[in-house]
């Protein structure tokens, strides 16, 4: 087990690699159980002041980080490799961009 402290952005990233995972049901059911400490909260999106603006495809979510805190999550090995190395190999295949920012932190802190 690792205890990881996360920002909004860096749990919402890594929700979307998990939301990825395909493999065998073993991991399957780690990551599932895993996956329930990451989702935001109506309050935790409140205090990190959420905006949603826009319609359909051109909706924009926009939310402070700072202002939404950290959040101790306790992730298991596995769960951790996965999302380890879906970033690494992003950062191999050049496809990380300045967007991309969250990552490199998220990587940094579950190393």
């Amino acid at each position: 087990m690792k205890k990881v402290k996360l920002n909004v952005s860096e749990r919402l990233y890594a929700v979307r690699i998990l939301n990825q995972f395909k493999g065998s049901l073993d991991k399957l059911s780690v990551i599932l159980e895993d996956i329930k400490q990451f989702p935001m909260t109506d309050k935790e999106w409140e205090t990190a002041e959420r905006v949603i603006s826009g319609e359909g495809e051109t909706t924009t979510w926009k939310w402070n980080d700072e202002k939404g805190g950290l959040k101790e999550i306790e992730i298991q090995s596995e769960t951790a490799r996965y999302i380890v190395d879906d970033i690494e190999k992003k950062d191999k295949a050049g496809e990380l961009t300045l967007e991309d920012r969250t990552a490199i932190d998220l990587l940094k802190k579950i190393r």
